[in-house]
């Protein structure tokens, strides 16, 4: 197998890769195997190679449709370094705040189709004129399902093939690939490929000896197009950043920011995954589809979609969430 550690990537391959979308908007729908295994690092590490690459701020966008978190990240706070439009946070089109899932079911928040509608129209927005937009899922595939708006629902709304995020290792880690990968497939969704995080520093789950297994396996399976990109170590000096964001100065934010995206970039084929991004059939047979090739969508479309709940009137969020803490509600969704 090739060396697992890449070198910076190339910025005239990543630049070649995007050119040859023809100029419409590349779409990547990075997902996570779980919670925090280093989506929205990877979202980072891509924008960051494009501008390496010369793409200028107004050529990229970043969105996190779907959200169970508010606070600033990194992320965040790159892109509005950087001029880079993003949308997340608050900002988001759905926020799973404390009690929407009951008051959805309840039938107090819209439908599934009205929720997808609306991520579909702000995605569109950020993908006028622009070369590569990074929509970052939420939490693992499934997340979401009880209101008929997954990871899978989203991305195939919005045309976004799928880049898996999942932990390192060797058979843990092709099962956990093979088992998300799925979720996406069983409903239509197209996936890339996968990024292995968090690797062992060294041991027998080296992230070097699980970089040459993982490689190994996807060179010798049969029938399948997704392709691997790389595993990426750990690097401590970046290890509980997420939890220290707010308190940290924006020199320090920056330069944390820098190290997340070389570091990963040296680790994962970027070039190759853009170029798969650009190349994607499924991508290219959306062009010149009535609607901008849209799928139609209804909530009865959705595998695992919500039961109906007869209409009644919308619950505001300050309801929603006094009526949950007074249950003794602790967290979103």
């Amino acid at each position: 197998p090739a060396a697992p550690h890449r070198g910076a990537p190339d910025a005239a391959a990543v630049r070649a890769a995007v050119e040859a979308a023809a100029g419409d908007c590349v779409r990547v729908f990075v997902a996570g195997a779980v919670t925090h295994v280093g989506k929205t690092t990877v979202c980072l590490s891509i924008l960051a190679a494009l501008r390496r690459a010369g793409f200028e701020a107004r050529d990229l966008a970043y969105i996190k449709p779907a959200t169970q978190c508010e606070a600033p990240d990194l992320l965040a706070r790159w892109c509005a370094a950087e001029g880079i439009e993003h949308v997340s946070g608050e900002n988001a089109p759905l926020v799973f705040y404390q009690g929407f899932t009951r008051s959805f079911l309840a039938g107090e928040q819209g439908t599934s189709a009205h929720w997808l509608e609306r991520i579909a129209d702000r995605v569109d927005e950020l993908a006028a004129g622009r070369r590569v937009l990074v929509v970052d899922g939420v939490g693992f595939p499934a997340v979401g399902s009880i209101v008929g708006v997954d990871n899978a629902d989203v991305a195939k709304v919005v045309r976004a093939p799928v880049l898996l995020v999942c932990k390192s290792g060797v058979g843990a880690a092709v099962d956990s690939f093979n088992l998300n990968a799925s979720y996406f497939l069983a409903k239509g969704v197209p996936v890339l490929g996968a990024v292995f995080n968090l690797g062992d520093l060294g041991g027998f789950n080296s992230w070097e000896l699980c970089a040459e297994n993982i490689e190994r396996w996807f060179s010798q399976r049969v029938g399948g197009r997704e392709r691997f990109y790389g595993v990426v170590p750990l690097a401590p000096t970046l290890e509980g950043l997420r939890e220290r964001i707010a308190q940290t100065a924006e020199a320090e934010l920056r330069d944390a920011a820098a190290l997340n995206a070389s570091h990963l970039a040296a680790h994962v084929d970027l070039a190759g995954l853009l170029a798969d991004a650009a190349a994607d059939p499924w991508r290219r047979r959306q062009r010149g589809s009535p609607g901008g090739g849209r799928p139609a969508w209804t909530a009865a479309a959705a595998m695992g979609a919500p039961p109906s709940a007869p209409p009644c009137a919308r619950a505001t969020r300050e309801s929603v969430e006094r009526a949950a803490l007074a249950q003794g509600s602790k967290g979103g969704g």
